[in-house]
């Protein structure tokens, strides 16, 4: 009876955490970088060893129910920075592609950031890891990248990193191209409501076009006051500002 309570238990955790999209060790590393946790900080608020939690999100070790649980007691429930709803997003394949990003990029290889939107996850798992090379790159990118793709997810990965210099060239590029400005509030409207890329871009060039105005808002809010997202907080404002006559009809 032991032992059938132990296979069915298992059976049952690992059917619980196929059910929660895209939990692998990846996730969960970017979702605690983008809280600003360490590994340190993440071993005392579980109760699990700092090598095993880096075994974990490596990939040595299986992502268990139990782990995952423990990640959402001290990161919160929210802890899934959803993706945008985009047919050519790009993902992390895995540990040792996110190190052949970061060379990359290292490199002067913009690699995965020129060839489509780019994930959440990406972006949260690449900033806390790149060297001041890559920052410099990302950087360049994002003013003068010769596709708005590039410009747009360079954009996205310095509005991550912390630093005043970071912030403002994410503002400029905002305020200054209208390309990137476009792409960058239709990914936000996409992460926030899931709707599907057209939708998103008519919601950016219009946002009184929402479907779901008020809901939109209500999660915009909470974006305008993110501090870890310069992105996030231009792109959540400058919405905000643009839904204020349909909020204000009551519609």
């Amino acid at each position: 009876m032991r032992c059938a309570t132990v296979w069915y238990g298992r059976e049952r955790e690992e059917r619980a955490v196929s059910q929660v999209p895209e939990v692998d060790g990846l996730r969960l590393r970017a979702a605690r970088e983008y809280a600003g946790f360490s590994l340190t900080r993440m071993a005392q608020a579980t109760n699990y060893s700092k090598s095993y939690l880096g075994l974990v999100e490596t990939g040595v070790n299986p992502v268990t129910l139990e782990v995952v649980a423990a990640y959402e007691r001290a990161l919160g429930i929210g802890m899934y920075r959803p993706d945008i709803n985009h047919p050519r997003l790009k993902k992390i394949e895995g540990p040792e592609h996110l190190q052949r990003i970061r060379e990359a990029v290292e490199a002067g290889d913009p690699d995965i950031f020129a060839q489509g939107p780019t994930s959440s996850s990406i972006d949260a798992a690449v900033a806390p890891v790149v060297g001041p090379g890559a920052i410099g790159n990302f950087r360049r990118w994002a003013v003068s990248g010769k596709t708005s793709t590039l410009r747009a997810n360079a954009v996205s990965i310095l509005g991550f990193l912390p630093g005043r210099e970071n912030a403002d060239i994410v503002v400029r590029v905002l305020e200054t191209d209208a390309t990137v400005r476009r792409l960058c509030l239709a990914s936000e409207v996409s992460r926030l409501t899931q709707c599907g890329w057209d939708v998103a871009l008519a919601v950016a060039d219009d946002p009184t076009t929402a479907p779901e105005p008020r809901r939109l808002a209500a999660k915009l809010a909470k974006e305008a006051v993110d501090p870890k997202d310069t992105e996030s907080r231009w792109c959540a404002g400058y919405l905000l500002q643009r839904l204020a006559p349909v909020l204000g009809s009551g519609s």
